[in-house]
């Protein structure tokens, strides 16, 4: 039988199929992650503005504590070095940003990857029907087979390219929204440590 054995097109399925499962499972992982990390910033700065200028840092890390999330966690670490110079305080923010940079980008770049090697994998799918279909057709002679049954097996092979490219294409989009949401983040980290320097600073030049 021609299609008797189809078990190199199934195995390459299944991986497929797990690609996809994985895809989705880092995706809501990541999702509900970044959401769990935001806040409001304009009234989290708003409250540190009043306890910065009140020289009041404890309470201000107490807020950052009980805030969260990856903007309060890198303020934390500057309003730790309060005492120190600008330099040594922007310091101690960037290494927390980049700590909570890498918590963000944990697992993201896995969806990259499946992105990239799920339509080769559909591909090595569709090479290896179109190999056994064609050794299948030499063994039992071309008289003997059928164009139905050639072109059965022909779609068959090339299901798996479709699925990859199933899998591949949600999983760029996700990838990329994943991606577009953590340059927010970095963005805001930016702009919000910018303007805590500046308090811890020159607390003599704000008002509230």
């Amino acid at each position: 039988e021609l299609f008797q054995d189809f078990s190199r097109w199934n195995s390459v399925l299944l991986i497929i199929a797990a690609c996809s499962v994985l895809s989705f499972a880092i995706f809501m992982e990541r999702l509900i992650h970044l959401r769990k990390s935001e806040i409001d910033t304009n009234n989290f700065i708003i409250n540190l503005r009043k306890i910065i200028k009140d020289q009041n840092i404890v309470e201000a890390v107490k807020v950052c504590e009980g805030t969260g999330g990856t903007i309060a966690s890198v303020i934390k670490a500057g309003l730790l070095k309060h005492n120190r110079g600008r330099e040594q305080i922007e310091n101690a923010m960037e290494v927390a940003g980049l700590i909570e940079l890498a918590k963000l980008e944990k697992n993201a770049k896995i969806l990259s990857i499946i992105a990239h090697i799920a339509p080769l994998i559909g591909l090595l799918g569709t090479v290896l029907g179109f190999i056994q279909a064609f050794g299948e057709m030499r063994l039992s002679g071309l008289m003997d087979i059928s164009t139905t049954r050639i072109g059965e097996a022909m779609e068959y092979a090339l299901v798996t390219t479709a699925a990859g490219l199933v899998v591949a294409i949600p999983t760029v989009v996700a990838f990329n929204y994943i991606v577009s949401r953590i340059e927010g983040f970095v963005l805001e980290i930016q702009t919000t440590s910018s303007e805590i320097v500046d308090l811890l600073v020159y607390q003599d030049e704000y008002e509230l």
